[in-house]
């Protein structure tokens, strides 16, 4: 098909001519379209996940009635066997408790179940058998974990149990056992019913009438019910995943936008013919629009390619290392959702390029220098916006920093965060400028660190593309950094004063504070009887440590043999770890959402000056006439990406650090110790080191430039 417009169809001649190009203008989206396309797979693939293990009606259940507490069981079940048409009934407990065993201990997520019939929810055990009166099956990561097998014993709730099965249990984001209801029912206020499901063909008028005014759901809607609640989980994750994606897309905009300015400079001579042989603004608009058009859905396709395969690729490989990894779901229309959004984002960061290449007039576009971006930014534009918005960040700021609400105050912080950017990268030339005034005189002494610094200020805001987005993904780690080292201060230190002994013991939930006062004094001298304890009783509750050169193991083992018939036994060295491991994976979760933005920053380094280099091909051969050598033209280019990578990564510390201390006072954690500056300093060192390895492929190019090309180029 013929294309009428004359400047559209050199536009996709060239795209065919240099298909590289497209692909290296549209580097950065690709990546971003990586995450994008990967957030889709993975929260897809988890609703599936959980939906298939979370719901957790029998088959063969027919009713369900949810109850709220033991006594209302002792009531119902009666009734509800009586209805004409039930053929089983069964009471399903569940609670988070404390477990000991050998050499193991801690909270354990217990549940119930019949063991047989339409009732049952488990698998046929791995190995042993299911669970009589006083026995239990473990699941099998849990057995994994803690070296438990068939025959071991474990005491809950003051009762010992044996170990009757290993079981594949759907779901264990705790070490977790499951006991037959009778026994769950024995352990009184250790665990409380949650339901109880109904077989048969009983009508649902005769359930609700048993259920003496009892919530009853028939299967199906309590099977969608929970449908719904998993589904809604997943939904918050995908719209938490979004905002990263989101940033993650921005700064991609930001990278495209300065590739295509480059681009466009390099082509401004081509431009300026089809100017001349009668192409329009409006038409020359319209093929750099086009042109990106095509790189991002090049780029998007690419990335969604890349993401479905990796994502093939990371679950065989947790197959072959015996994870039980679920199906990935590939949702079409979502990936077909994410090239789109990738194509908007191209075209959008192209818009501003090609309207810039289309005011050029013909005649002094033909007589103009190759690098068309070597002028001065317009202050008298620039500035005030800058300032506007920088006004703007800093009461939207102090907004969230005295707001009551700790979500809505994040919020407005993030809101803040963003606002600031979008000064920075309005103002960015002008700080390039200044950081390049700087340090003209530290680096006279040196040649490259010459050329590096001129390069930077004359072409301001092409550095300044670099640098404000390293910033960006820089402010983003760092405000992760401090509020995670800021929480986890808070917390260790509410752990040390809500927790000053080795396990703490609520002996009795009664409302009278005297009888609950009375079971404490009860239970303390329990546990002084035994040798390898002490044990005080502070307010109603239980403080109990180890005896001075106790074996803990067997100090664990005594608490959980006299803790019988307490509420809740809490260890402090498990709410440590806990505390410890939430930490660890805040900190690998938000550093894999923040990092996809440094990636694409660091990207951005690369292709900026990879085709920068390629535009100043004759400069450089006439800087080696003159003199500069292969090595010295390698060292200014990574000068040049040191320079930009430093500049971000100080800027972005700082602006991060900042942000993160708000947004810890906004959580009323702004006691929690000062930022980390020594992760900071490795983060900026590392940030700086990582822009001169991504500049590698320009420093080669920039090397191979022989003298004689500043004639021939």
């Amino acid at each position: 098909m013929r294309i009428g417009n004359p400047a559209t169809r050199a536009a996709v001649a060239g795209i065919r001519r240099r298909p590289r190009q497209v692909l290296l203008t549209g580097l950065a989206v690709l990546v971003a379209t990586v995450f994008t396309a990967g957030s889709v797979l993975l929260t897809e693939t988890l609703r599936a996940d959980l939906v298939d293990a979370g719901v957790r009606t029998p088959d063969g259940a027919s009713h369900v009635v949810v109850v709220a507490s033991s006594a209302d069981v002792g009531a119902l079940e009666p009734q509800l066997r009586e209805v004409p048409g039930v053929t089983d009934v069964a009471v399903g407990y569940r609670g988070v408790t404390p477990v000991v065993g050998s050499g193991t201990g801690g909270q354990w997520l217990v549940s119930s179940d019949p063991m047989a019939g339409p009732l049952t929810t488990l698998p046929a055990p791995s190995s042993g058998a299911p669970a009589g009166p006083g026995q239990v099956l473990l699941g099998s990561g849990t057995a994994g974990r803690t070296g438990l097998a068939v025959g071991d014993t474990l005491t809950l709730g003051g009762r010992r149990f044996t170990v009757a099965g290993i079981v594949d249990l759907p779901q264990e984001p705790l070490d977790s056992l499951v006991l037959t209801p009778p026994d769950a029912a024995s352990l009184g206020s250790v665990l409380r019913p949650a339901r109880i499901e109904v077989a048969g063909d009983a009508e649902t008028a005769a359930v609700r009438a048993a259920a003496d005014g009892a919530q009853v759901r028939t299967a199906d809607e309590q099977r969608a019910a929970e449908v719904a609640e998993l589904s809604a989980g997943v939904g918050a994750v995908l719209a938490a995943l979004s905002v990263f994606v989101g940033v993650a897309l921005v700064a991609a905009v930001v990278v495209v936008g300065s590739t295509f300015r480059i681009v466009l400079a390099r082509r401004s001579r081509d431009l300026a013919l089809l100017r001349c042989v009668g192409a329009s603004r409006g038409q020359v608009v319209r093929s750099v629009l086009t042109e990106a058009a095509v790189t991002g859905a090049v780029a998007g396709t690419l990335g969604v390619g890349v993401a479905v395969g990796a994502a093939y690729a990371g679950l065989a490989v947790a197959r072959m290392s015996g994870v039980d990894a679920p199906a990935l779901v590939v949702p079409p229309m979502w990936l077909v959702g994410c090239v789109l959004l990738a194509v908007a984002a191209t075209v959008a960061a192209a818009l501003a390029p090609a309207r810039t290449a289309a005011r050029v007039p013909p005649v002094v576009a033909l007589g103009a220098a190759e690098a068309t971006e070597a002028h001065p930014p317009r202050a008298r534009l620039r500035l005030p916006v800058a300032a506007a918005l920088v006004v703007l960040a800093v009461l939207t700021a102090a907004l969230g920093a005295t707001g009551t609400e700790p979500l809505g105050a994040l919020g407005l912080l993030a809101l803040s965060g963003m606002v600031l950017f979008a000064a920075l990268v309005t103002a960015g030339p002008f700080v390039i400028a200044g950081a390049a005034a700087l340090l003209r005189r530290p680096a006279a002494r040196s040649a490259t660190m010459r050329l590096a610094v001129a390069n930077a200020g004359r072409l301001s805001r092409r550095t300044a593309a670099m640098t404000t987005v390293l910033a960006l993904g820089v402010g983003l780690t760092a405000a992760l950094l401090t509020g995670v080292a800021g929480a986890g201060a808070s917390a260790r230190e509410s752990i040390d004063r809500s927790y000053p002994s080795d396990v703490v013991i609520v002996a009795s939930e009664a409302q009278d504070p005297a009888e609950r006062a009375a079971a404490a004094q009860r239970l303390a001298a329990r546990f002084d009887a035994d040798p390898l304890l002490q044990a005080r009783v502070v307010g109603t509750e239980v403080h109990v440590d180890a005896a001075p050169g106790a074996d803990p193991d067997a100090a664990r083992t005594a608490v959980g043999n006299l803790s019988g018939g307490a509420v809740a036994v809490v260890w402090t060295a498990d709410v440590r770890a806990e505390t410890e491991s939430m930490l660890s994976i805040a900190r690998l979760v938000g550093g894999a959402l923040v990092g996809a933005t440094l990636v694409v920053a660091v990207v951005g380094v690369g292709v900026t000056l990879a085709l920068s280099v390629g535009e100043r091909i004759r400069e450089i051969a006439l800087l080696r006439t003159f003199g500069l050598t292969r090595s010295g033209a390698r060292r200014s280019v990574a000068a040049e990406a040191g320079l930009a990578g430093t500049v971000g990564a100080v800027l972005g510390a700082l602006l991060g650090a900042g942000y993160g201390w708000l947004a810890l006072g906004a959580m009323e954690m702004d006691d929690a110790g000062g930022a980390p500056w020594g992760q900071l300093l490795a983060l900026v060192a590392g940030v700086a080191v990582v822009a001169v390895l991504a500049s590698f492929a320009p420093m080669r190019r920039a090397g191979r430039v022989e003298p004689a090309q500043g004639v021939t180029a």
